[in-house]
């Protein structure tokens, strides 16, 4: 019989046995179309069915005693099944590939559990287990085909053969950056939800035993081996948790607190749930929460206590004190990319899952699946905090080209209305300041700034002065430094916060933005033209509340959304006096997004590319060669580029990523992997617009 007439035979069976027993034979007769071969294989496999379920041959009687220890191997025929060849072995049992015999011919997996769990409540045990094993049919579980025992009475379990590899390897060997691994890591969950709903645990959930095989190019994840699993209605005993040689049923790296305790012996689908986190977790970071090794290493009693008392690090954290690039490359992401991306969701819904007290954990598999669903599509997971800010920022990521176009306009026009008068403003500045105690500070915290925005905080100021020495010990003296020079301090404490800001010190930073925002308002209200602001201009204020907004969603503060829209129309009002009809099509925009009427925001927005390039321009002829600010203006443009693709704005991408790539060949060497990246853009966007040649030449040229 060949593979199709397999597959067929099996399709039918399945079908057939949803069916009630009165209707099958009319089912049968109509799905064959008289091909009696067909229909005999099929009404065999259903002769193995009663009214409910699938009942297995028993098993045999076990023998009184074994007169030595019976050892298989390829060729030996166990049942209807000939083994084939050793695939896999663990604690308790050796995995075969194995040739079933009849009624079809097929390759199957067999595992045969070890000696040392072969007493008669353990098969007894078993011989329950695989009825309800047996009644599982999902995509993403391999099947358990059959059971029973060998001659001398040891269990096996005959499953579905997956050819695949272990999810983290899959994963790994493919460079799956995390969206991928997420999508991959849901199905998960939705099989051992699958399980649950049939009354069974699965108790050893690990990457060996969730297989990725390839169907029409596409992976499909497989869980693998119950063979250890657990019904749910059968009570755990002190001799199945442990075998004769004190092995943990199950792997101690992911292994739940409840599974370690030997008292706590009613394990339920929770401890699947926490070995999905661990899963997870590892997905995510590359190693375990507790290292392996050092679990192997330690005795019985400390393995237990490390599981039910030690607190892992966090997802994002653990990639941040790590610092292991090669993880971070195999997930499309440099270390920080990464641990910014696992910071907030990722992190929540892992320690959720993780949670000492399984009460406190996912009440369910599908619960986990539906979290991990939610921050997919940049919605508020459960797992999360309930603040306002907390959704309102959700609401911000699922409307990310409305926001980003918004947010980056602003600020590219802010910049470049500063950017016209900045050498006047510089120069009367300094000549203000000169010889002051401010003159320094501010000097140096612009410096930071500058600095900051490319998030280092290794860059050293002097010898002996990091970055991050000078703003501790500069934050504490602002308040004595400044006690006469309000402007003075509100644009010290302004650099201060965002440069915290910057090194995602956020807390550190909300104190001085607050306080800056406090002093700007009280003196603006003041009004007194001839007073001397420091320098602290409109566009300073807008990035003042600019920081603050991020730092405030990043806090949870229940203002955010106040100060995201203060700082959004102090930017606009900034915008309206140099650049007017700018300012209207950016509030037309707004509203159009506002009032959910998308189809009307991109004409709203019909004048702003080109006066957003005229607005870049300007901010980038404010700068002089080797300004540390050039990337700010740099990643504008490339912001810009990659807004206006794909929108009838296109063709402007190519002089926004030509502008981009000037700016970073005029700054950078040549063999600078940002000017690669750039030249790719642009090779992209040449391509697109049907202009492959000029794209050719390009690359030729970067090349020599």
């Amino acid at each position: 019989m060949s593979e199709s007439d397999l597959q067929r035979v099996e399709m039918l069976f399945q079908t057939a046995a949803d069916l009630p027993a009165a209707e099958r034979g009319t089912f049968l007769t109509n799905a064959c179309g008289g091909d009696v071969g067909l229909l005999a294989h099929v009404e065999a496999l259903l002769g193995r069915l009663d009214d409910d379920a699938l009942t297995l041959p028993p098993l045999p009687p076990l023998p009184e005693a074994a007169a030595s220890p019976i050892t298989e191997g390829p060729g030996t025929i166990i049942g209807r099944y000939k083994l084939l060849q050793v695939i896999g072995e663990g604690g308790f049992g050796v995995v075969y590939m194995a040739e079933q015999q009849e009624p079809v011919v097929r390759r199957v997996a067999l595992k045969i559990i070890k000696l040392g769990m072969d007493t008669r409540e353990v098969v007894a045990r078993f011989e329950a287990e695989r009825q309800a094993l047996a009644l599982m049919d999902h995509p993403n579980i391999a099947r358990v085909l059959d059971g029973g025992a060998t001659a001398s009475g040891r269990p096996y379990f005959v499953m579905e053969l997956v050819r695949g590899v272990a999810i983290t390897d899959y994963c790994d060997q493919n460079d799956l950056g995390p969206h991928e691994r997420l999508e991959l890591f849901e199905r998960v969950c939705h099989a051992v939800q699958h399980a649950h709903q049939k009354g069974v645990i699965h108790r050893d959930l690990k990457p060996s035993n969730v297989l990725v095989t390839m169907h029409d190019d596409h992976p499909i994840p497989k869980v693998i081996d119950f063979g250890v699993a657990k019904a749910m209605h059968t009570r755990l005993t002190e001799k199945t948790l442990f075998t004769q040689f004190q092995q943990f049923i199950g792997t101690p790296a992911y292994m739940s607190p409840e599974q370690a305790q030997m008292s706590a012996l009613d394990v339920d689908t929770r401890t699947d749930i926490y070995a999905l986190g661990v899963l997870l977790y590892e997905l995510l970071t590359g190693s375990t929460p507790f290292d392996s090794k050092s679990l192997l290493d330690a005795g019985l009693v400390e393995v237990q206590r490390i599981i039910r008392e030690d607190h892992p690090p966090r997802p994002s954290l653990r990639i941040s004190t790590t610092g292991d690039a090669a993880v971070a490359r195999q997930r499309g992401m440099d270390v920080h990319g990464l641990s910014r991306r696992l910071r907030g969701d990722l992190d929540w819904i892992v320690m959720k899952a993780m949670e000492k007290e399984r009460g406190r954990r996912y009440a369910t598999a599908s619960a986990l699946a539906d979290d991990i669903r939610r921050h997919l599509h940049d919605e508020p997971v459960t797992a999360g905090p309930p603040g306002t800010a907390y959704r309102v920022r959700k609401f911000l990521a699922r409307n990310r080209a409305a926001v980003v176009m918004v947010g980056v306009v602003l600020l590219a026009l802010v910049g470049a209305v500063i950017g016209i008068g900045l050498g006047k403003i510089e120069a009367d500045r300094n000549a203000r300041l000169a010889h002051t105690k401010a003159d320094h500070a501010l000097e140096a915290l612009d410096f930071l700034v500058s600095t900051l925005s490319l998030a280092n905080p290794e860059v050293s100021l002097s010898p002996n002065v990091t970055v991050q020495t000078l703003l501790d010990d500069t934050s504490g003296r602002v308040a004595t430094a400044f006690a006469e020079q309000p402007w003075a301090e509100a644009r010290v404490r302004s650099a201060i916060g965002r440069a915290y800001a910057a090194l995602g010190q956020h807390d550190r930073a909300e104190p001085h933005l607050r306080r800056t925002v406090e002093l700007v308002d009280t003196l603006r209200a003041q009004a007194d033209p001839l007073e001397d602001n420091a320098g602290f201009d409109a566009g300073d204020h807008y990035a003042t509340l600019w920081a603050l907004t991020n730092v405030a969603f990043n806090l949870d503060r229940t203002d955010a959304f106040a100060v995201a829209m203060r700082a959004r129309e102090v930017g606009l009002d900034h915008v309206a006096s140099a650049y007017p009809a700018v300012a209207e099509a950016l509030r037309a925009f707004i509203r159009a997004v506002e009032a959910g009427t998308w189809s009307q925001a991109p004409r709203a927005m019909v004048g702003v590319p080109p006066l957003f390039d005229r607005a870049a321009k300007l901010a980038d002829a404010t700068l002089p060669h080797g300004d540390e600010r050039w990337p700010i203006v740099a990643d504008t443009f490339l912001v810009a580029g990659y807004e206006v693709w794909y929108t009838p704005h296109e063709p402007m991408s190519e002089h926004f990523f030509e502008e981009a790539l000037a700016i970073q060949q005029r700054e950078l060497k040549p063999d600078h992997p940002d000017i690669a990246t750039t030249v790719g853009l642009l090779v992209g966007v040449l391509n697109k617009l049907g202009r492959s040649v000029e794209a050719e030449r390009l690359i030729r040229g970067s090349l020599e």
